[in-house]
Formats: C-alpha cells, structure tokens, sequence
C-alpha cells in the first residue's frame, strides 16, 4: 500500500540464507531507502503467500498469525497517517519512533528548556543570542516542529549544505552553527531522548587554520617602551593590554572583571569566566605597578565596571570593544602593523613563554589555567599553591633585551 511518498508492505525476510523460518516484517520505504518493523511472527517459506503477502492458509496458525500481522500493519500505517498530518516531511524514522513509542520531542522546546536555560541561569548573554540565533536560523529550514531524532545524519548534510549555498555561510560559520546543535543533541542524548549515536560521530566541525596574532619580544618591548600621547583612553587601553599579559595571558574578560579582594598573598586568585577554572597567579612587581595606577574606591581593579549596577557578558563585551578600540590607537604610536587587540596579550604570552621553556607546553598551559587549585579538606581548608613560580621574570628579560 502506498501512502504520500513512503510505500508500506509486508515482507518474509532472513538473516541468514540457511535460516529454516523467515522473520514476516513491514519494511516501510522512502527514495529507495528501507526501515523495518518487526510483526513478532516467523514462518517457513513454504507457508508465505509472496503475491497476497500472508501465510498461507495450510498453515496451522495461519488465521490467528494473520490477524495479528494485520494488527501491526494497521499501527504501522495509522502511525504514518497521523505524522502527515502533523507535520509536512515524514520521515522513516519517524514512523519508527511513533510505533515503537520513543518520544518525538519537539527540538526547540528541548533546547530552550535545558541548553538555553542553563545559559541564561549563568547570565551569559551574549552566548544566549548566539545560540538563539542559530535555532532561528535552524527553525527557518527545519521548521518549528522539527524533533529531536529528526536532526540525523542525512538531515545535518542536506543543512550544511543550505547553509552554503543559501546563507552563504563560511566553514567556520557553519563550524559554529553545527557545533551548537551538537551541545543540544549531547544533551538530549544524556537525557535519553535521542535514539541511536550521535550524528556527530559522523560529522567533524572544521575550522580554518587561521594563525593567532601575536607580537614578537621586540614588538611587545615597544609596547612597553614607547612613549603615548597624554590621553586617558590610549593610556589605560595600553596598561590593560600588559596587565592581560603580565597576568600569564589572562583573558580580557577576566581582567576587566578582576576586583580588589581577588588579590591575596601577592597573587591573583579568582576563577575563570569562560571555564570556570580555578587561577592563582603570582603578581610580579611590574603588574602590581599598574594595578595601584588605577585602584581607586570601586571594587573592580580597573575601573570599567564600577559604575554598572548589573553586570553580564554583554556590558563586559561592550568594555572590551573599548579597549581594543583604543589598543589600534597604541599600536600606531608604537610602530605596530597588526590587529591588536586584549587577546592577543594571551597569544603572545604564549608564544614567548614557550620561548623561555624550551617548548614545555605542560608548565605553559598550567599558567593558561588548565589546572586547578586543589581542594585538599571538604570543611574549612582550602590550600592554594601561593608558591607557584611565574614565568615571567625569564620572559621580561627576554623582552627587555629587544
């Protein structure tokens, strides 16, 4: 029988050629492709009607095993008749998920109630409208009542695909729309609503191999060197570009929102924002000099922020844009043909302290933050490691030789 562009009938099929009986299925059919669904009924050949596909009347069950075979085709095709009219596109899969009672959550709805929400509880603004406007772009091609199981393999190409050749879309864009679809569907795969692997087992995100900017030694000597014009912009935009670097490469995003109480026994002690890594770093004497340039009666270090009465990824983004605005502005007066800006004092931390460790990455990346402090007693202890030792004295003489 055939219904709309899916053709549903009945089968004697066999796992292996020597099998004596034949399992009876309902392979169900779309652009060439098949999915079957098992009846529970297994026969010898001799007994299957293939013209009439039903057992033949010589067998001793034939009229109770066909009633009951009828029954599942009837499930079968009343599941296929509902999808069509829910929804436009019926797929395979979802006239398996319908009959076999996996739950055909809707997409959205998921999203927004477990990734979006989380999101949101952190105030991570700026990532909300970043996710918010992948789903859009998602629902605007899928539809609003696209589900979860909808979202295949098969489904993830035709997408990359539209993306391209619609949307115009780079690699990495399409790299970050797919990467945000994969956190969902590793969500709803924790959850159990996703049947089968991950499609992401299939698909790799690329991203192109851009080379990170950074500032050679003598570059960021002259940074440090030359001399600015007396204008308040141009001089703290400087300042909190060698504070990011003299903090081991510390993000932006952190100095900004780095306060006074952090600092404690000479270090900085806080916790990443994007990671939630736990930091200690040990202040060499030429970033306590900045700090006490600009700790004024706010909380915060650097003064951006003491004036915010709330404050989220957004008003945080909009400082850094400041900053950086003004980091251009340095880079002219300091001969510097390149982009600066407050991430490339982490680059260039970096590059230079894999310069002065002769390419030790462990001992790099512990001052990046992929370590954390130990918690070594559950109730009132916490013992942080205040003797870490800085790379940057090495480096600072690196520096200063240029």
């Amino acid at each position: 029988m055939g219904c709309n562009n899916i053709s549903i009938s009945l089968e004697l099929n066999f796992k292996k050629s020597n099998d004596l009986e034949g399992r009876v299925l309902i392979r169900c059919t779309q652009s060439r492709k098949h999915k079957r669904i098992s009846t529970g009924v297994a026969v010898a050949p001799k007994y299957w009607d293939k013209a009439h596909h039903r057992l033949k009347s010589t067998h001793p069950l034939s009229q109770e095993l066909n009633s009951l075979i009828n029954e599942k085709l009837k499930k079968v095709t009343a599941a296929y008749t509902k999808l069509l009219s829910e929804q436009d596109d019926v797929r395979l899969d979802d006239i398996i998920m319908k009959v076999t009672s996996v739950p055909m959550t809707n997409f959205f709805d998921f999203a927004y109630s477990t990734k979006m929400e989380e999101i949101k509880s952190r105030k991570k603004l700026g990532t909300y409208r970043r996710y918010e406007a992948v789903l859009n772009k998602l629902k605007d091609y899928g539809g609003v009542k696209l589900t979860l199981n909808q979202v295949n393999y098969a489904f993830l190409q035709k997408y990359m695909l539209h993306l391209k050749t619609k949307h115009l879309n780079t690699q990495d864009t399409i790299s970050a729309n797919l990467s945000a679809i994969r956190t969902i569907i590793n969500e709803a795969i924790r959850h159990e609503l996703y049947k089968g692997r991950s499609p992401f087992d299939q698909i790799k995100t690329k991203y192109s191999d851009n080379t990170k900017e950074k500032l050679t030694a003598e570059e960021l000597n002259r940074i440090f060197t030359n001399p600015l014009p007396n204008i308040y912009s141009i001089q703290i935009a400087r300042d909190f570009f060698l504070a990011c670097f003299l903090a081991e490469g510390s993000r932006g995003g952190d100095m900004i929102a780095m306060k006074k109480e952090f600092i404690i026994n000479n270090c900085l002690v806080f916790k990443q924002q994007k990671t939630g890594t736990p930091m200690v770093i040990p202040i060499v004497p030429e970033l306590m000099e900045i700090f006490k340039k600009y700790m004024g009666t706010g909380e915060y270090i650097f003064p951006f922020l003491n004036d915010e009465k709330v404050v989220h990824e957004i008003i945080i983004g909009s400082k850094l844009a400041y900053i950086n605005k003004y980091l251009k502005e340095t880079a002219k007066y300091c001969g510097i043909f390149k982009k600066l800006s407050t991430h490339v004092a982490r680059h260039t931390f970096t590059d230079i302290a894999l310069q002065v460790t002769n390419g030790n990455i462990y001992q790099v990346q512990q001052s990046l933050g992929h370590t954390s402090v130990r918690t070594t007693e559950i109730y009132s202890r916490n013992r942080v490691n205040y003797e870490k030792v800085s790379l940057l004295p090495e480096m600072l003489k690196k520096i200063n030789k240029n």
